[in-house]
């Protein structure tokens, strides 16, 4: 670390510190009167967010982020409506976004706004309208995005907050600028630049002319796109940005090479690479390593494009960076087509094709998690509605209870009214007792369908204690048999369905799996796009788990054998089962989820990694738990990621010696 990196370090660091006192004092002056917050509370939130700012400073944004998600949890038990929360999901939404987790971002900025609200915090608002719009366009919704980029302008303009402004400004003219709007790209890039030269902020300025210069590279004005490239890295250089200067020399290289000019083209990109190896980038050594790959190809020097390209290819697989893999593969394509060697052109070509379905399957896989999340998401505001209609049930019941009451003391004091007021009174009783008994029907059956909503997402004890005391503490549970499946091949084979088919399928799947899993005395936690997690001995102790589970699983699997015999679509399932100690507990406050934490739930995923299709997949641990119960097929020590050697076994499912066994159990 530099001196001028030192001090830089050393200023945000107090500064942060002075940010954070304030935010604490204003947080704990925003509660409510009723609320207490220990001291230790307030100092375990301070060393949370301080180390989590420190780790940011590192740019070790992992690490930041579970500390933020720590102090938020925190935040959200003891100072919910607080200014410090507020700050705390500030920061949890630009982390999201900078580790490209963008519906994470999104939700985050969206509770940023409701509490500014509340709080009257028009600045922070209008923080979180550009961050909502600034993630809204990565995930390639641009219409929305240019409305709440807009929206962020008004509010910024209303403060007159210059910085602001000019960042809204900014935002506006990347999103026309990817729109391919270049003249109007151009025009709020330009005014974003006037703003950021008054305030003499220097990195901003580099900002707009480097995004000035991505535009007219893009509209294929190299000379123009040549020029603002290179008054950025003039200012980058003053700055001392490493990691800046390595991308402008990049972009230069790319400009010039576009132009035709190789030898200025390959002078800037070995410049990058030399900053790249400086600063240990292996993700851009890759890039660029690519970059020079392609234009030693157009070269026509061979030799050195192969060298280049060798390098780029084995680090992108040491770093698994799909996307560099795939393109390294591209141009050993073209090198070996260049060559006449369309043997080895065609084995990269299909290597190439090969990352980039992969890639597709993922985005698809996310997508189809996104929706599953979307409707679990539904149902439980459904259930949190239910809820709030049977209080405010309740609540009239009770204003019309007291009415009653005043109105008969009232007419107490009126003997001389005593008849009339009786006789009215018994009217009115009479009345309200019909009103009374259809209210106590409705609440009834309200109250049946929000029970069978809770217990449909949280396990029946879990649901009992939010319901009684309005929360539940998380518990350490020593003896539970965890549950762990997917499907085989499921992008492959969904990717030829309709995804309303493909969420039928699941869950027709799943509700047989919830049949079998529930007759056996387990509990659903919940599924994972195709994945699907249960355990028993918990939250209700079993002496049975490890048996309860095994033969769920062997049910399980013989459900899918005679699914598949019946069924023109066919699936496929691993299955692992480990047995150990597991952390339960509700996450969330207003959308309530019961989720498992572990070690344990760690090495399930490792068993169900290194089974089979249709296979049942048992740790040494759980074996110990069976047997003599069921009949196994001892696998020996398997290598499994990150736990080394592990003694691993296969439960027999065929249905007459697997049934037979369970059958002996029984009696």
């Amino acid at each position: 670390m530099n001196l001028l990196t030192l001090l830089k370090w050393l200023k945000i660091t107090m500064i942060w510190k002075s940010i954070l006192i304030g935010l604490l004092y204003s947080g704990i002056m925003s509660a409510s009167a009723n609320t207490e917050v220990s001291e230790d509370v307030l100092f375990s939130i301070q060393q949370l967010m301080s180390q989590a700012q420190q780790a940011q400073i590192r740019e070790d944004n992992q690490t930041a982020l579970t500390l933020q998600r720590q102090a938020s949890e925190l935040l959200q038990l003891h100072l919910p409506d607080s200014a410090l929360f507020m700050e705390n999901s500030y920061f949890l939404a630009k982390l999201h976004y900078d580790l490209g987790s963008y519906v994470q971002a999104l939700a985050s900025y969206e509770k940023v706004s409701v509490l500014a609200g509340k709080l009257g915090d028009k600045e922070k608002f209008a923080a979180a309208l550009l961050g909502m719009s600034m993630t809204l366009w990565r995930q390639d919704n641009y219409q929305a995005a240019l409305e709440h980029g807009l929206n962020a302008l008004r509010a910024y303009q209303e403060l007159d907050h210059r910085a602001g402004i000019a960042d809204a400004l900014h935002n506006i003219g990347t999103i026309n600028d990817i729109l391919k709007n270049y003249d109007k790209a151009l025009e709020y890039h330009q005014q974003a630049l006037v703003l950021r030269e008054q305030l003499q902020d220097r990195k901003a300025i580099a900002e707009s002319l480097n995004a000035m210069g991505i535009v007219y590279y893009f509209s294929k004005n190299y000379e123009k796109a040549a020029e603002f490239y290179e008054k950025t890295l003039a200012i980058l250089m003053q700055l001392e940005d490493d990691k800046g200067v390595a991308k402008l020399l990049n972009n230069l290289g790319l400009v010039y090479k576009e132009q035709g000019d190789y030898d200025k083209a390959i002078n800037y990109f070995f410049q990058t690479l030399d900053y790249a190896n400086k600063l240990g980038n292996k993700y851009e050594i890759v890039n660029v390593s690519n970059n020079i790959g392609k234009l030693f190809i157009l070269k026509a020097d061979y030799d050195q494009a192969e060298l280049f390209l060798h390098r780029a290819l084995k680090i992108a697989e040491e770093i698994e960076a799909k996307d560099l893999i795939r393109e390294s593969s591209e141009y050993y394509s073209d090198l070996f087509v260049a060559n006449n060697d369309y043997e080895k052109a065609l084995f990269y070509f299909k290597k190439a094709a090969q990352i980039r379905r992969e890639l597709l399957d993922e985005n698809r896989g996310k997508a189809i998690a996104d929706l599953q999340t979307k409707y679990e998401t539904e149902q439980k505001a459904q259930e949190i509605a239910l809820l709030q209609r049977e209080n405010n049930i309740k609540q009239l019941e009770l204003e019309r209870q007291t009415l009653l009451r005043n109105g008969f003391l009232i007419g107490f004091g009126f003997v001389l009214l005593m008849a009339m007021v009786a006789f009215y009174l018994y009217i009115v009783k009479k009345k309200a007792h019909h009103q009374l008994s259809e209210l106590y029907s409705l609440i009834s059956q309200e109250k049946a369908k929000s029970d069978q909503l809770l217990l449909n997402i949280l396990p029946s004890r879990v649901a009992n204690d939010l319901k009684e005391f309005g929360k539940t503490e998380p518990e350490l549970f020593e003896n539970v048999t965890v549950f762990f499946s997917d499907i085989v091949s499921f992008t492959k084979t969904s990717e030829k369905l309709d995804v309303k088919v493909l969420i039928e399928e699941l869950n027709d799947i799943f509700t047989a799996f919830d049949n079998i899993v529930e007759r056996n005395h387990c509990e659903r936690i919940k599924t994972i796009g195709d994945a699907y997690l249960c355990v028993c001995g918990m939250p209700e102790e079993n002496p049975q788990h490890a048996y309860n589970i095994v033969r769920a699983a062997v049910e399980i699997i013989q459900y899918m054998q005679q699914r598949n015999a019946q069924r023109s679509i066919s699936w496929q399932i691993r299955v692992g089962i480990h047995t150990g100690p597991v952390v339960g507990g509700v996450v969330g406050v207003k959308k309530y989820i019961y989720d498992v934490f572990g070690d344990t739930i760690n090495t399930t995923s490792r068993m169900e990694a290194n089974s089979e299709p249709m296979k049942i997949n048992i740790s040494s641990v759980t074996y110990a738990a069976i047997q003599g119960q069921f009949k196994t097929q001892d696998r020996g020590e398997i290598d499994a990621k990150g736990k080394g050697k592990m003694r691993m076994y296969f439960v027999e499912t065929d249905s007459n010696t697997a049934l037979l066994n369970v059958m002996q159990h029984n009696q």
